[in-house]
């Protein structure tokens, strides 16, 4: 049972643990009975809860919990004349057939049976009990038991499955990487609980009569080997999350690789192969020269793309492993080789197309050259 089930009942405080024990060593629940408030369906329920609560194994119960066998009652007597004498009434005509010890007894005297360091101030002891208190901490408690528990399961799903990919490369990886609970948080919230009980726990010097209830000394050592086993976990997570990022970043890279080499390799070298001529005047030879401005355009963006993907590996094989830096250093060199034979080609075509315009300007000269001439020859002296 979780106290998010029954919250209004338990705020109603109709029975609480104090943590105090009688002199027997016995566990004191108290219920503060008000017959005019208390529905026995929501008590039932209070005492269902609080009897599951863990408790020590020195007290003789197989599943570790509050003892169901009630070995004492103490029935306080009420101040109130009328409300007394009830009291006694109903105590004396059903003791005799209750299955355990029944005392009536006024407050003042309850010293007889529980000392009053373990009795809280509404019978005149000094015990410190907050019962919002300890609501808000078993409150925090169950949240991140069921929170880490529930994380742990995952963070060990996931992380198995990719020790077990890691050794069947075939093997597709996991879509749902992302836990239910974030790791962050939930570690968080068991480091502050750690924190608040460890804090209540060692604050002795300031209230030397006070002692923790024994279930926050059982929750203490709970909540501590939840947060080990999650950041074990955690750790592993981060490293299989870093891998998988690697392995991510390798593929984008290996893609826009083959695109920059598929693209170079086909649709560039198709410009080039297809513009080849020299024109056949210095007017043409501009033309082409225009033309192949705007395809060498085109190879910059590829080759941007180039210079970027350079760097990109450059910064991941510092930090590469040797797997990881064979196939990168590969990648570069290929990638390179594409790049450098094609820039060769661009510059092979541009210095054409130079000699080109270079020599229809020099036979265009020529040609006129000639042609004056000639009509200076045949034209007759004055």
């Amino acid at each position: 049972m979780e106290a998010t089930i029954i919250l209004p009942i338990l705020k109603k405080k109709l029975a609480f643990l104090s943590g105090g024990k009688d002199r027997r060593s016995g566990l004191i629940l108290t219920i503060p009975l008000n017959s005019d408030q208390t529905s026995m369906e929501e008590l039932s329920a209070t005492l269902d809860y609080l009897l599951s609560i863990p408790r020590s194994a020195s007290f003789p119960s197989e599943s570790n919990v509050i003892p169901a066998e009630v070995s004492l009652v103490c029935v306080v007597k009420p101040d109130e004349f009328w409300d007394k004498k009830v009291t006694h009434f109903c105590f004396w005509k059903e003791k005799d057939r209750l299955g355990f010890e029944v005392i009536l007894v006024s407050a003042n005297k309850l010293t007889r049976y529980i000392e009053p360091c373990q009795l809280t101030d509404d019978f005149g002891g000094t015990l410190d009990y907050d019962h919002n208190d300890w609501l808000n901490k078993r409150l925090v408690f169950e949240k991140f038991t069921k929170e880490s528990t529930s994380l742990l399961g995952e963070l060990s799903v996931i992380n198995e499955g990719d020790k077990s990919r890691s050794v069947d490369k075939d093997k597709p990886a996991d879509l749902v990487l992302l836990p239910s609970f974030d790791p962050e948080t939930v570690l968080q919230t068991g480091h502050e609980l750690l924190s608040e009980l460890q804090q209540r726990r060692f604050n002795g010097s300031e209230t030397p009569a006070w002692c923790p209830m024994e279930e926050e000394l059982l929750a203490q050592p709970q909540v501590m080997k939840l947060l080990d086993s999650l950041r074990e976990q955690y750790t592993r997570y981060q490293e299989v999350c870093r891998q998988r990022n690697k392995r991510t970043q390798l593929d984008e890279i290996h893609t826009k690789v083959m695109q920059v080499v598929n693209w170079l390799q086909g649709p560039g070298s198709e410009l080039l192969k297809n513009h080849q001529a020299i024109g056949d005047s210095i007017r043409a030879a501009q033309a082409l020269q225009q033309k192949h401005e705007e395809i060498e355009s085109q190879h910059s963006e590829w080759f941007a793309v180039y210079v970027e993907l350079n760097q990109q590996i450059a910064a991941l094989l510092n930090a590469g492993e040797e797997e990881e830096v064979v196939e990168l250093k590969a990648l570069q060199q290929q990638l390179s080789d594409v790049c450098y034979r094609q820039a060769a080609q661009l510059e092979n075509r541009q210095n054409v197309l130079q000699a080109a315009q270079t020599f229809h300007s020099t036979t265009q000269e020529l040609t006129f050259a000639d042609c004056w001439n000639s009509f200076h020859h045949i034209t007759p002296q004055p």
